[in-house]
């Protein structure tokens, strides 16, 4: 099973590198699900990254911050593939300063996903719905972290192969895993089974009485 690689930050530390290091831990525990421990692990991550942001947003990406003090934790194996030769237990920064909404690290032109493509997008489905500026950034927010935590874990993968190069199977292995998703035009010629989303109680109360209020 996959251990979570240690962080090992002495004295000061530029915070791009903190933020990078928190990503990667964050991408190796996985979607879950989580026992409580993980969870909990996981939200420190999510608050310490939220920090760094904060403080990167401030004082710039090369900003250096005193790691003296810090704290351990250590979560439990994550569900996925093993990456080679890695440290049972994982050494988190604690950053210090307020928790912050973190902005978006990249500048536009250099998004995968732009506030323009996110508006031809909605248009595609709806040629009338406006999207709110919040939401817009909260959009493209979560696209970005999806797409570093996608990186992040293939490349996790493409090193525990020895390789230094970063390859598509990597990247598939990893959505194939973590989010049930296949990359168009690569991948098994095998027939994939369709996998029903599971339905939960109270969706199905829901929908009974979405049914019962129509038919009045």
């Amino acid at each position: 099973l996959l251990k979570m690689a240690a962080s090992h930050f002495t004295g000061l530390t530029a915070v791009a590198d903190v933020i990078k290091d928190l990503d990667t831990q964050i991408a190796l525990i996985g979607l879950g699900p989580h026992s409580s421990k993980k969870k909990q692990d996981l939200d420190k991550l999510y608050e310490l990254k939220s920090k760094a942001r904060q403080i990167m947003n401030q004082f710039g990406p090369s900003a250096l911050i005193n790691l003296s003090n810090f704290s351990s934790i250590k979560p439990e194996p994550a569900s996925t593939p093993p990456q080679g030769s890695m440290a049972n237990s994982t050494t988190v920064v604690k950053i210090p300063g307020t928790p912050g909404t973190g902005g978006r690290l990249s500048p536009e032109n250099n998004q995968v996903l732009t506030k323009k493509k996110l508006q031809d997008l909605v248009r595609e489905v709806d040629p009338n719905e406006q999207l709110d500026e919040d939401v817009e950034e909260m959009l493209l927010q979560i696209a970005d972290d999806f797409i570093e935590s996608v990186v992040t874990a293939a490349c996790q993968l493409a090193r525990h192969r020895k390789s230094s190069t970063l390859e598509v199977k990597d990247v598939q292995l990893h959505l194939e895993r973590q989010w049930n998703m296949w990359i168009p035009g690569f991948g098994s010629e095998e027939i994939r089974p369709y996998k029903k989303a599971c339905t939960t109680e109270a969706h199905k109360q829901r929908m009974a009485l979405i049914r019962k209020t129509t038919k009045k």
